[in-house]
């Protein structure tokens, strides 16, 4: 009985302190601050495997900062443009969130997919229109 309690409290703390982190970020995009956006980013022709980092995005940038501990580090893309979204494919969903929403962009290093959970999708769609346009 113990055991289910401390587990129901550690749940409900953890999703306590996921809204708050998500409600923090919303309000700092929402001032135009530029805030990091947690994701995976994958090259599909180099047949890669999920890169962890975060996508900073702000009002006039997309970055990609790579949080990985892999050898060498691939050229960070540059001149993203989203080409399409979908969900994760059940081989995808081995390695991310399958809750997650992949967006296939192109760049500079040719194509990408960046996996990002649904909480954060608008932003960094909002950003990649944004650089579009400029």
């Amino acid at each position: 009985m113990i055991t289910s309690v401390c587990a129901v409290a550690a749940g409900a703390l953890t999703a306590w302190l996921l809204r708050r982190t998500v409600r923090r970020r919303d309000e700092r995009a929402a001032r135009g601050e530029t805030i990091e956006v947690p994701c995976m980013l994958r090259y599909p022709a180099r047949e890669g495997r999920w890169l962890r980092g975060r996508m900073a995005v702000g009002p006039s940038t997309v970055a990609w900062k790579p949080r990985t501990r892999a050898g060498a580090k691939p050229p960070a893309p540059t001149a993203l443009r989203e080409a399409g979204t979908r969900g994760p494919s059940w081989r995808d969903g081995l390695r991310v969130n399958h809750r997650c929403t992949i967006v296939v962009c192109d760049s500079s290093v040719g194509a990408v997919e960046i996996a990002v959970m649904p909480h954060d999708l608008g932003h960094l769609l909002l950003a990649l229109e944004r650089t579009a346009a400029e």
